[in-house]
């Protein structure tokens, strides 16, 4: 049933983008991602994860970091569909009231910087359940750190959508037609040598970077 599922959400996804009129902003860091020998990290919003393949340059191969929550069957299926090799863990966003259990975070981590080092680039939501939205996570940073990997931040937005308001993240899920505007930002790179400080104006430049580059793809679908 999951497997069925994960299909119908793959074909949706995939009739949604061919209906639409594309708009691409950040064309020479896309062109960067396609041509580049090294691999790199793609972000988004949690609320932009349907359409996150669609933002995937063709050329690379792709590791994904999926929950492992129970909720999260379905994802890591369509991942796999999508070409993505699933690693499974996850790290607990700031608004939790509940204990922090083991998530698989260290592992997953480590299995994230072997990938990245043997040709493989890994995309992840920069926002980390139950949120706070929108709120980036140091685990990005510290990914980028310790892999010296560049940090590639994206948003993918369609004209027509059904916002999810009771959702943590505000969760999109797209509709055909109309216009999409996909958006790549500035690579960031996180120096080897980054202190607690350093690490914090990191994150809080990639945080700011997605903003935009929402509000950008919003801009000009209203345009």
């Amino acid at each position: 049933m999951l497997y069925f599922a994960a299909i119908l959400l793959k074909t949706w996804i995939g009739f949604v983008f061919l209906s639409c009129r594309k708009i691409v902003v950040g064309q020479p860091h896309a062109d960067m991602m396609q041509n580049t020998k090294d691999t790199f990290i793609l972000t988004m919003w949690h609320r932009n994860l349907l359409m996150a393949p669609k933002t995937l340059v063709s050329s690379k191969s792709y590791a994904s970091l999926s929950s492992n929550h129970p909720d999260s069957k379905i994802g890591i299926i369509y991942a796999r569909l999508t070409g993505a090799t699933p690693v499974i863990g996850s790290g607990t966003g700031s608004a939790s009231k509940r204990p922090i259990k083991n998530k698989n975070g260290a592992a997953a981590f480590r299995s994230l910087i072997r990938h990245l080092n043997n040709h493989i680039c890994v995309w992840l939501t920069a926002d980390i359940p139950p949120g706070p939205s929108c709120e980036c996570g140091q685990g990005i940073i510290a990914l980028a750190r310790f892999s010296q990997k560049p940090i590639m931040p994206t948003a993918i937005r369609t004209q027509n959508e059904i916002i999810v308001e009771k959702a943590w993240d505000k969760f999109i899920i797209p509709k055909p037609f109309g216009k999409l505007v996909i958006a790549y930002g500035e690579p960031i790179h996180v120096p080897r040598h980054a202190d607690d400080e350093m690490i914090e104006t990191y994150r809080l430049k990639l945080e700011k970077n997605l903003n935009e580059l929402h509000e950008k793809a919003e801009s000009l679908l209203k345009g």
